[in-house]
């Protein structure tokens, strides 16, 4: 196995476990205990984790940005929960805004088959994902290549997007909790998504159980911007009550 693919592999593990121990992890990859402290080193460099003594914990600071190859394969099964049930949301012929995250871009995987769509999106992936769908208008909004997430960003992208208006955006975020709200951990990405938001008829916000009651770094938009928030697991009666006060509908997948 390369380094590279075993390093994904202890931040999937990380992510899902909240913890790892060296031993466990060298006798998992068959490798030895050197190797693995050399890739927590490297991950703790990248600000993916934190090291401790035998192992390595979750980085709780979520304003890291981490890279778009680590966060496709985190969570996968639920971002392929939520993306089929939104998939059901979307009509042939309807125009929509794809944001760059890995959750959407599971969306663009479901949607591709449908018929009539014009997709606009700051996502390099998604475009790739969407190049041979037969029945399918895809637009780039164009900007700054951001390399570790593969989107791009920057006044450009922005002024494009404001340029459209759409059935339904898209959008995923790293964190939502009751008093900061949406949040999201690079500004830049942020004013895209907000661009998004406020171009759709409709706004989907697409979130995994993992991102509730946690903060980021920027705030991204207004809870009343929400029309529809899908999730993978049932979440507590103060969420669902917190939800329907300010009329977002809550789709469980």
């Amino acid at each position: 196995m390369l380094a590279i693919e075993r390093r994904k592999r202890i931040m999937r593990l990380i992510q899902e476990n909240q913890s790892v121990l060296v031993p466990e992890l060298s006798k998992l990859f068959n490798v030895t205990e050197e190797t693995i402290r050399r890739d927590l080193e490297k991950l703790e460099a990248e600000g993916l984790l934190k090291r401790t003594y035998g192992g390595a914990v979750i980085n709780e600071n979520s304003s890291a940005d981490i890279p778009l190859n680590i966060r496709e394969i985190t969570n996968i099964e639920s971002k392929q929960a939520i993306s089929m049930k939104v998939a059901e949301y979307i009509e042939d012929g309807d125009t929509l805004l794809l944001d760059s995250s890995s959750t959407v871009l599971q969306v663009a995987k479901q949607i591709k088959f449908k018929k009539k769509l014009t997709v606009i999106t700051n996502s390099e992936k998604i475009i790739l994902e969407l190049a041979n769908a037969k029945d399918c208008k895809v637009i780039s909004t164009g900007g700054v290549l951001k390399q570790n997430s593969m989107s791009l960003i920057g006044n450009f992208a922005e002024n494009m997007i404001r340029n459209f208006c759409v059935d339904k955006a898209i959008i995923s975020s790293k964190g939502f909790d009751m008093t900061n709200g949406i949040t999201e951990s690079n500004e830049m990405e942020a004013e895209i998504k907000k661009a998004m938001a406020d171009s759709a008829e409709k706004v989907f916000l697409l979130l995994d159980h993992n991102k509730f009651d946690k903060s980021s770094f920027v705030k991204m938009f207004d809870l009343n911007k929400i029309d529809y928030l899908f999730t993978d697991r049932k979440l507590s009666l103060e969420w669902e009550e917190f939800l329907k006060k300010h009329n977002i509908d809550l789709i469980y997948c």
